[in-house]
């Protein structure tokens, strides 16, 4: 009987140890999955003086993900750690025409795909601006990472990626799309679109982090223009108050838009938005 049991549990070892085997195989041909995508003779000559690319590559909210070296968005027991990487050391590795494949395609310098990297929204944006936030990349000092500095995955993350279960961007980003080569000269909606639109939805609420976001469309009714411009120059929301993630994004990025370009943003929310899609 006891040799019985031993044969039964050495059984059951053996199909937990090759379910562990197809589970890690599994996701790392998940990881190593390469798309078709050509890098483009794409070159991060806007016109504009560096100060003012700069400024406006900072609008589009790199730094909200990946801060100065590297930023831990994600980290669970058994799912695993998901890391921004140090991109102050990553874009120097990079063409221009990659850089813009990453950004508007989510895909790697090796044709791989990033995860979570916001592509789908920024497959929208104009040339000029994808050539502004690539030259603001090359003006960043290179910094020591941050750590931890790599993602890595447990047991539950394994299964996820083998199951094809994770947020590839480059799965859901629209590869044929035509380009803007400018950014409209009214850029309401498109500023929103390839900013706001990151956490917010138009007219129902989102989830991010866990936490509920307002509708952008209906929030943004109780705010006179004086008051939009000192959020998102400040992160202040009226009545003086701290809005968590909303002040900790205004203060990295929004804090880049003109009073110009907010005011445009303001007046396209107030006036315009009658769906979920803020796209063009």
């Amino acid at each position: 009987m006891k040799k019985l049991l031993r044969r039964i549990a050495m059984f059951a070892l053996s199909i937990v140890a090759l379910g562990a085997v197809a589970i890690y195989i599994g996701s790392e041909h998940r990881l190593g999955k390469t798309y078709e995508v050509a890098v483009t003779d794409f070159h991060a000559d806007t016109g504009l003086p560096i100060e003012e690319a700069s400024r406006r590559g900072r609008s589009f909210m790199c730094v909200g993900c990946h801060r100065s070296a590297g930023n831990v968005l994600f980290k669970a027991p058994l799912v695993g750690t998901l890391v921004a990487p140090n991109i102050s050391r990553i874009a120097p590795t990079y063409t221009d025409g990659e850089l813009e494949r990453l950004i508007r395609h989510g895909i790697k310098k090796d044709g791989s795909a990033a995860l979570v990297m916001p592509s789908a929204t920024f497959a929208h944006l104009a040339d000029d601006d994808v050539a502004n936030i690539i030259s603001w990349l090359r003006t960043q000092p290179e910094a020591a990472d941050a750590l931890p500095s790599a993602t890595s995955f447990g047991p539950l993350g394994r299964l996820a990626l083998a199951l094809d279960q994770l947020p590839f961007e480059a799965d859901h980003t629209p590869h044929d799309r035509p380009k803007l080569a400018h950014r409209p000269e009214n850029p309401g909606q498109y500023l929103v679109a390839n900013t706001c639109s990151h956490c917010h939805h138009l007219q129902t609420n989102a989830e991010v982090e866990g936490k509920m976001v307002p509708p952008l469309a209906i929030v943004s009714q109780a705010y006179s223009l004086g008051d939009f411009i000192k959020l998102l120059h400040t992160g202040i929301g009226t009545g003086d108050r701290d809005l968590g993630l909303m002040s900790e994004v205004a203060r990295a990025n929004f804090s880049n838009f003109t009073e110009a370009e907010i005011a445009s943003i303001h007046e396209w929310l107030l006036t315009e938005p009658q769906d979920e899609s803020a796209h063009p």
